[in-house]
């Protein structure tokens, strides 16, 4: 079968793609918002990762968007992994998919970073991400001026060392809060 591999950025999305990626992420994730990008909009230039098999068949999607993380006093920009959704179990679509994303991430320089239920953290592990154990929690969201835990609680944190070393510095200092501008992705 003819698997083939689309970067789209959210404006490029067609209304069959979105149709599919909407429907899923409420099978999956239980999410009653829908991704409608627009301009000006977060989901427009957001990196839409799209496999397919065959023709048109959709068959995993996943996102990557930039996210501003405080850590020890200091800015860095990360992606960040999200929606990693595959529509079929069990055919080697999700591994491919997230190798996919993992080499980009490479490619880019910069750290990054997922968060994902503990049930799959050997899939991530087995696709080379590195491991933060319970690491969700260390992950406070600044909404103006108050810090927001983790609404999941005890997630994994999984992950791509950048070269600004950011992963290292969170890794070794492990009493320390990472402040995210944007919500648990």
């Amino acid at each position: 079968m003819d698997i083939k591999l689309l970067i789209k950025d959210g404006k490029e999305l067609t209304k069959d793609e979105l149709d599919v990626i909407n429907l899923w992420r409420e099978k999956e994730f239980n999410s009653k918002s829908v991704i409608e990008p627009k301009l000006n909009d977060d989901n427009w230039n957001k990196k839409y990762f799209l496999l397919f098999e065959g023709i048109n068949k959709l068959v995993a999607f996943a996102r990557l968007h930039e996210v501003k993380l405080e850590f020890l006093g200091e800015e860095y920009s990360i992606l960040g992994l999200a929606t990693l959704i595959s529509t079929e179990r069990r055919k080697g679509y999700g591994k491919r998919l997230v190798l996919e994303m993992k080499r980009y991430i490479e490619l880019s320089g910069k750290a990054g970073i997922g968060f994902c239920n503990k049930k799959l953290t050997e899939f991530y592990k087995d696709c080379g991400f590195g491991i933060i154990v319970d690491g969700t929690s260390r992950f406070l969201y600044k909404d103006n001026n108050n810090l927001v835990k983790d609404p999941w609680g005890g997630g994994d944190v999984i992950y791509v060392e950048g070269k600004d070393g950011l992963i290292t510095k969170i890794l070794e200092n492990p009493g320390v809060d990472v402040i995210s501008h944007r919500k648990h992705w």
